[in-house]
């Protein structure tokens, strides 16, 4: 199939981009190509592709790119854009866009959530909201259809990110650093791109799907097992004692009608991989 691709160059987009490729034709302009919050170029980006399925990667991020989102604009640019290509949803088969579990509404713990708690709590920020209203409206559509990610880790993740920062610290011969314990789900971007492969080729039951690994892990664990694959002894300091509010997903809905998930990197196989990343993107950094 022919596919176009948002946000290709972000960190989803760059590693969802080969695994997309293996099967179909996808487009992947860069904001430059196609500015996404202008709905005149979408318009006529969406009419000259012919595309039959459209990947909505593309997100709003004041941290990664300063110099073009800012956090007073979050919401109605993460909507805007959604919104521009949405609007053209009879020019293609199918549009899939990547949610985020903070449409639960992170103000509380979200433990094991399904996707039918949606809307027992509104989110209270920014990123948050914007994503909660486009699911609210991408249900309500005939074929528009969102992969609801949690933990996303794997290649080129910023630094910022917790796998990458434990392994960033101990390559750097720092203390591991923790803000605060808490429960996650981790899964790695491949799986995403898996799944997302899945999708294209197949009639979906429901509108939105919690995509994550299914299996909790504290990030003190983490920090644990990443220090046992690279064989130190670091110090794991929490800059704040207690526990941090959980961040997990109930993945049944996606478990029934997907294969893929049979094949999900595990934990232990994903640290493995991203400290062989790390390793190898330090030595090049360092120019050795």
């Amino acid at each position: 199939m022919k596919i176009l691709l948002t946000g290709g160059t972000g960190f989803v987009g760059k590693n969802i981009l080969p695994i997309l490729r293996e099967k179909h034709n996808v487009d992947a302009p860069t904001r430059k190509e196609l500015d996404i919050k202008n709905q005149y170029e979408v318009e006529s980006y969406l009419k000259k592709g012919c595309y039959d399925v459209v990947i909505h990667s593309a997100n709003t991020n004041p941290t990664k790119n300063p110099l073009y989102d800012n956090a007073v604009n979050m919401t109605e640019d993460t909507i805007r854009g959604y919104l521009n290509i949405s609007k053209l949803n009879y020019l293609y088969e199918k549009m899939f866009y990547i949610g985020s579990g903070a449409e639960y509404g992170k103000s509380r713990p979200i433990c094991k959530v399904k996707e039918t708690d949606i809307g027992e709590i509104i989110p209270e920020d920014s990123y948050g909201i914007a994503k909660y209203i486009i699911n609210e409206l991408a249900n309500k559509s005939k074929n528009i259809y969102n992969f609801r990610v949690f933990g996303c880790y794997g290649p080129y993740d910023h630094e910022s990110k917790f796998i990458t920062h434990v392994i960033r610290c101990i390559l750097n011969n720092q203390d591991v650093t923790i803000r605060q314990n808490c429960m996650f789900d981790y899964l790695h971007v491949y799986d995403l791109g898996k799944v997302l492969n899945e999708a294209i080729e197949k009639k979906l039951d429901f509108h939105d799907y919690n995509v994550a690994s299914g299996v909790p892990i504290s990030l003190g664990d983490i920090a644990s097992k990443v220090c046992n694959e690279m064989n130190v002894n670091s110090k794991i300091i929490y800059l704040k004692n207690g526990w941090n509010l959980e961040y997990t997903a109930n993945i049944n809905r996606l478990k029934n009608e997907f294969q893929t998930v049979k094949s999900f990197i595990s934990i232990d196989d994903g640290i493995r991989m991203q400290i062989e990343h790390e390793r190898t993107f330090n030595h090049k950094n360092k120019g050795v």
